[in-house]
């Protein structure tokens, strides 16, 4: 095997690795899926954002991104109430207790990844962001919910 090919196997298996170690974690400490509290900080960071806008936010199905709402509904973190200046629209709002959640929750690999990568001149966020995706496409992972 050429030293290339081992030496990104194995970054693969580590980011793997980093990844479900963190959503362990986070189960584990706050009791709730990455996806969960990715979803309430893209709520947070878009208010008044519709079910629909958040799907696409997060690179989600609609119907996955209907679940996860539920879920968090059902835990009173998020409500979904009518837009004041159109009442034909349902915007998705953080409850108090989903504020809460959010300031508790430790800091999840994206919210690192996030951080660390914003530091990174544009160039270099460009070329990762390329290479990435060009991994998703070799893995046959470009059509799976993100």
């Amino acid at each position: 095997m050429s030293t290339a090919l081992e030496d990104s196997l194995i970054a693969l298996r580590r980011i793997i690795r980093a990844t479900e170690s963190s959503a362990r974690a986070l189960a584990k400490r706050a009791d709730m899926a990455t996806s969960e509290l990715h979803t309430l900080q893209v709520v947070e960071d878009n208010p008044g954002i519709s079910p629909g806008e958040l799907a696409r936010a997060l690179g989600l199905s609609p119907v996955t991104s209907t679940v996860i709402l539920q879920k968090l509904e059902g835990r009173n973190l998020v409500c979904k109430v009518r837009s004041l200046n159109d009442k034909r629209r349902l915007e998705v709002q953080l409850t108090d207790q989903g504020r809460q959640e959010l300031v508790q929750a430790p800091s999840s690999l994206q919210g690192r990844f996030r951080s660390e990568f914003s530091t990174l001149p544009a160039w270099e966020q460009h070329q990762i962001a390329a290479v990435l995706g060009r991994v998703s496409g070799l893995l046959g992972a470009d059509n799976l919910d993100a």
